[in-house]
């Protein structure tokens, strides 16, 4: 008759075979994923490049004294509510239409380069106040008078959107 089985023995791999095995699962891994991990290294590639990776590593070298490096500047006074505020900031920007950004913000480069040479040859010449009859002239310019129609658009909505919430804030 047959004896029963007392103990069992479990082959035992030899560290070679494990790490052949793994080796074969970080190759099998790797050509399912290729697409994301040379995405991966073309940005470790540019981080380091621009010397970003070091200052990541030294982050987390220094984790402890980073996190409270920053844990004594938001304890400070203030320092709640300017984070309040950035994040309301960001939240704001993520509404307004990308496209209007663009624009407008091409708009505003503009006026300051002009506003800057205006400034330069105000400074060599000697500048008398502008009138009324000067202000209507400049109104005639049809590059005024868009900036003008902007500047009054960008009121009239923005006003509207402070008479709204001062409403809500009367009725709470």
């Amino acid at each position: 008759m047959a004896q029963p089985i007392q103990k069992i023995v479990r082959p035992v791999k030899s560290e070679a075979e494990l790490e052949a095995e793994r080796l074969a699962e970080v190759r099998k891994e790797t050509a399912a994923d290729a697409d994301g991990l040379i995405e991966a290294l073309k940005l470790l590639q540019a981080m380091h490049d621009r010397g970003a990776l070091e200052l990541v590593t030294a982050i987390f070298h220094r984790g402890d004294r980073v996190l409270n490096i920053l844990v004594d500047i938001l304890a400070q006074p203030g320092a709640t509510n300017a984070l309040k505020n950035v994040i309301a900031v960001a939240e704001a920007f993520g509404q307004v239409d990308a496209e209007s950004i663009l624009k407008y913000g091409k708009g505003v480069s503009a006026g300051l380069a002009n506003a800057s040479k205006f400034a330069h040859a105000a400074e060599s010449a000697a500048s008398k106040p502008l009138g009324i009859v000067e202000l209507v002239k400049q109104l005639k310019d049809p590059d005024v008078s868009a900036a003008v129609r902007v500047g009054l658009a960008f009121l009239k909505g923005f006003g509207q959107t402070v008479r709204q919430s001062e409403g809500k804030e009367g009725e709470s």
